[in-house]
């Protein structure tokens, strides 16, 4: 007896995923269309509909829904519609075709532009032809509903069929129009995408003299992991004490950069690593270390990773799912920050962090071998597990670090 058919609600995880791999495609299509392949028009029209205008019982816009369920705020300028009321009446009455509304941009340029929502965005009435007026909407569902985006309907509305022959500036204005309300979703898209996975990590860190034998092949500094999930960030050194950066996005593609050189730790060093979603939706990973660029690596993907630590299991000196090791370092400071800091403050941040990094009497916090901290998701609490010390970074170097203001054993102590 074979079992009833039965459906079950998606997570957010997998429709996050569903929305990155949308917004691909309409970065694909528009590339396409660009190129004169009028064919991608399809793909546009279908994807702008699944993420803006579906209404069908079991669905809903998909972009909408994420950014509502991330709180974030879909915004852009535009003119005013073909209701200008500063646009002279006696001329408006006798207009035959008027495109208004354009250009959408993601931050204002012209004096006349106004700020909306994207869902106001799409009732603005951006075409008037023949007394009617046509939305985004309608516009975005005509192609997708009646030329193939999700069905080949055996008639077109006779606007549509017109202006579908109708060339405008030397381009179709439907194809045209299309495919500015492509750039403007995509662009609303990443920027979501980048308020919530633009990160960076600045550390201080200082390693001291060890044994080599005792080390295995990589020594994990930070480990990050989202609970019940493949997002991860992993902060690392090899056994020649080269920093490694590794992001496991959640749709469970590994990216990692590397330093491109060996690092001299006769000294305390800033090691700033950094994950930024590009134009083109690929990722950027990068190593810094001391303002000097050691390693980058761009992934064609967009790794979804969240940058709120409050949303990770972390550990420090150890691996999420790895034993204690045989390791020691020493963190002066440590500090994970998302999108949402200004460029102002992420210099002030990085100017804090270079003279902390110059005073010999920086405080740091030591991990000898076999002790780390955790911090369980939702806190950022340390649970200190073995001895841990407070020490002056010029002891660690010296290789005194038991000369120490302050030191203490621990043994998962919230701290």
């Amino acid at each position: 007896m074979t079992r009833p058919y039965q459906e079950v609600g998606k997570t957010l995880a997998f429709r996050t995923v569903e929305l990155v791999r949308a917004l691909q495609l309409v970065f694909d299509s528009l590339q396409h269309l660009r190129r004169g392949e009028i064919r991608h028009l399809i793909t546009l029209s279908s994807q702008l509909r699944a993420l803006l205008t579906e209404r069908s019982p079991h669905a809903d816009p998909l972009l909408l829904h994420i950014a509502t369920k991330f709180q974030r705020n879909l915004r852009l300028y535009c003119m005013p519609d073909v209701n200008d009321p500063k646009f002279p009446e006696s001329v408006r009455d006798k207009l035959v075709l008027r495109v208004a509304g354009f250009p959408f941009t993601a931050e204002r340029q012209f004096p006349d532009q106004f700020e909306l929502s994207f869902p106001e965005l799409l009732d603005l009435q951006i075409i008037l032809f023949r007394g009617n007026r046509y939305t985004v909407r309608d516009l975005i569902e005509w192609y997708a509903n009646k030329a193939g985006g999700a069905h080949y309907s055996r008639k077109l509305p006779q606007d549509f069929a017109d202006l579908l022959e109708l060339p405008f500036l030397k381009e179709n204005l439907i194809i045209n129009t299309l495919v500015q309300i492509g750039d403007a979703t995509l662009t609303a898209g990443r920027e979501l995408l980048k308020s919530v996975v633009d990160l960076e990590i600045h550390a201080l860190l200082c390693l001291p003299a060890q044994n080599g034998e005792n080390l295995s092949d990589l020594s994990v500094l930070f480990d990050a992991r989202y609970e019940a999930s493949s997002m991860r960030l992993t902060l690392a050194v090899n056994k020649l004490f080269i920093p490694i950066f590794t992001v496991s996005g959640l749709q469970g593609v590994v990216a990692q950069v590397k330093s491109d050189r060996l690092i001299n730790w006769s000294e305390p060093r800033y090691l700033y690593a950094a994950l930024t979603i590009q134009n083109d939706l690929s990722t950027r990973l990068e190593l810094v270390v001391d303002g000097e660029v050691v390693g980058r690596n761009d992934v064609k993907e967009p790794l979804f990773v969240l940058s709120d630590p409050l949303n990770y299991n972390y550990f420090h000196n150890r691996a999420v799912d790895g034993p204690p090791q045989q390791f020691s370092f020493a963190f002066g400071q440590l500090v994970m920050i998302g999108n949402d800091v200004s460029p102002l403050d992420r210099a002030k941040l990085m100017l804090f962090m270079s003279r902390k990094r110059d005073n010999p009497e920086l405080p740091v916090v030591l991990y000898t071998p076999e002790s780390y901290a955790q911090a369980a998701k939702g806190t950022t609490n340390l649970s200190m597990t073995g001895t841990v010390r407070h020490v002056k970074v010029s002891e660690v170097l010296s290789g005194t670090p038991d000369v120490v203001e302050e030191s203490y054993a621990v043994d998962n102590t919230a701290v």
